[in-house]
């Protein structure tokens, strides 16, 4: 196995690449989700949303549930669990006190 002058392994860098491949793919498809979600609710209310808006909010929204991820993850490292539970959800929702109540309703079900 051929070792670069960075320390990494051919291996090591197909798995990055890899990694980054599926990256681009899930942002891809969120964000024609997203776009697909905007225009839909534009059209039922009667509005129009110019694409480059709806392309930018895409983008945040995909970096927001990126830190939401590593927030979880944290969360739920703290609390000395391996997976995220729906309580670790909650507390990531505290400062929207109607998402968390929404998200406690849920879970009570």
């Amino acid at each position: 196995m051929e070792v670069d002058e960075d320390n990494r392994s051919d291996f090591e860098k197909e798995e990055e690449e890899e990694d980054d491949s599926v990256s681009d793919l899930l942002r891809d498809r969120f964000r024609l989700s997203a776009i697909s979600i905007a225009e839909s609710e534009a059209k039922r209310s009667g509005m129009e949303i110019s694409p480059p808006i709806v392309a930018c909010i895409a983008d945040l929204a995909f970096k927001y549930i990126g830190q939401l991820a590593k927030d979880l993850e944290l969360f739920a490292h703290h609390a000395g669990r391996k997976s995220v539970t729906m309580t670790d959800v909650i507390v990531s929702a505290h400062r929207n006190e109607h998402l968390a109540a929404s998200l406690r309703s849920i879970s009570y079900q």
